[in-house]
């Protein structure tokens, strides 16, 4: 399983080097983290979501689908924001990677790595959740893993929280 790290200190990154793997999830590779906010101690709940502003797709950053959280299924309707309470928690991240955004071969087998690996297509991340804070997760396409092996093991792509604002309970 994945690691997504919140705090950034001048070594670490989206995914660090406490990454772990499981048989669904290679590890994944570096990314860049957004600087985390202060953290309200005294907020109860934070938040995470796929859609909080425009999605920085020029730095391969896509939108994503949050489908479960600590083993529970998230609503099947798209949703937003899932309010969660402060400390980590296990997210199940799958994709949803503009196909135009990737060359018609690689398209191809990304198509058909989906559709024959069902839940080994989808990612699962621990995320240390922060009080006060809404965590914005997406999907980074890693174009230099675009092959076919990289594609059949779901290689092809990282969850990232791609920022980080600080939000209060209602």
């Amino acid at each position: 399983m994945t690691v997504l790290s919140t705090v950034l200190l001048a070594s670490s990154a989206v995914a660090g080097p406490q990454a772990a793997t499981t048989a669904s999830a290679p590890p994944a590779s570096p990314a860049t983290a957004p600087q985390a906010p202060a953290a309200d101690p005294s907020s109860t709940c934070a938040y995470l979501t796929v859609s909080q502003g425009e999605i920085p797709e020029s730095r391969d950053i896509f939108d994503a689908t949050i489908t479960q959280i600590d083993g529970d299924s998230t609503p099947s309707g798209r949703r937003n924001r899932y309010p969660v309470e402060p400390g980590a928690h296990v997210l199940t991240i799958a994709d949803r990677i503009d196909p135009k955004r990737v060359p018609a071969a690689a398209n191809a087998q990304i198509s058909k790595m989906k559709r024959l690996e069902q839940q080994r297509a989808y990612k699962k991340v621990e995320l240390d959740v922060q009080p006060g804070v809404s965590y914005a997760i997406g999907a980074k396409l890693l174009r230099d893993r675009l092959d076919a092996d990289s594609i059949r093991d779901n290689a092809y792509w990282e969850p990232v929280v791609w920022d980080m604002r600080p939000e209060h309970c209602p």
